[in-house]
């Protein structure tokens, strides 16, 4: 199993310093985001032994934004050798079905699958929801993330993630809530913390992720207002050494 790193859009870092602090506290894969994707930065990945699990991201809503985005981001897939590029959804309508074959097909193209994240902040809520858009994009290279947070805070059931197969999997994410207090989006963005030290029934998650069989990537995910303040160094350093307790 390779414990990574997915980071939050709203560090205020570059590349060499996500790598280095990555590097550091113990992480094995790195996912980043279009906006840090360089020329220089593969080779700040390799010199590091880094992977990268998954590019952020490609978002699907009208089909000439969408393509338009596709066509980027399969660009960066191919240049970072990303495992994954991690697909979201503001709309789906009619045309969704072909507009995710066309742009799972370029992903392929690139080298990367398409890992499509459900979530309760958007039509595509549920583990069912993300399954059932794995099957339209025709894809043997495509998966779901199963993030804890979109599990504890949607309608998918325990019952619904212990049935599902590791083969359908594309990645995990790992994170843990301070107990709501707010609007959803609020919390997503801005109140996630270290694994163990939230209101997530996560002992229990893990249990059900590893006996479905899963030895692949669990990626940490953690966004926080207040843990955004802390040097990146320390902040990967925590999360890694949380992490593990769970999954090393």
């Amino acid at each position: 199993m390779d414990l990574g790193l997915t980071p939050d859009t709203r560090w205020k870092t570059d590349a060499a310093a996500l790598v280095g602090a990555a590097y550091a506290a113990g992480f094995t894969m790195l996912g980043t985001t279009s906006l840090l994707v360089t020329p220089e930065v593969p080779d700040l990945y390799v010199r590091a032994g880094l992977g990268c699990h998954e590019l952020l991201g490609l978002v699907v809503t009208d089909i000439d934004a969408t393509l338009n985005w596709a066509t980027q981001v399969a660009e960066q897939a191919a240049l970072m050798g990303a495992t994954w590029v991690n697909t979201t959804f503001k709309a789906v309508d009619g045309d969704t079905s072909s507009l995710v074959r066309r742009c799972a097909a370029m992903l392929a193209e690139a080298g990367a699958g398409m890992a499509i994240e459900f979530s309760p902040l958007g039509p595509v809520a549920s583990l069912q929801d993300g399954l059932d858009m794995v099957d339209l994009s025709g894809s043997d290279r495509a998966g779901v993330v199963v993030d804890i947070w979109n599990v504890s805070y949607g309608p998918t059931t325990w019952a619904e993630l212990e049935r599902l197969p590791a083969d359908r999997i594309a990645y995990v994410q790992f994170n843990d809530a301070l107990p709501r207090v707010g609007a959803l989006d609020i919390e997503a963005m801005n109140r996630r913390t270290y694994p163990g030290q939230g209101a997530f029934e996560v002992d229990r998650f893990v249990s059900v992720v590893r006996a479905n069989g899963w030895d692949g990537v669990v990626s940490v995910q953690i966004l926080s207002e207040e843990l955004r303040q802390l040097p990146l160094a320390e902040f990967a350093r925590r999360a890694f050494e949380t992490s593990t307790a769970y999954w090393l």
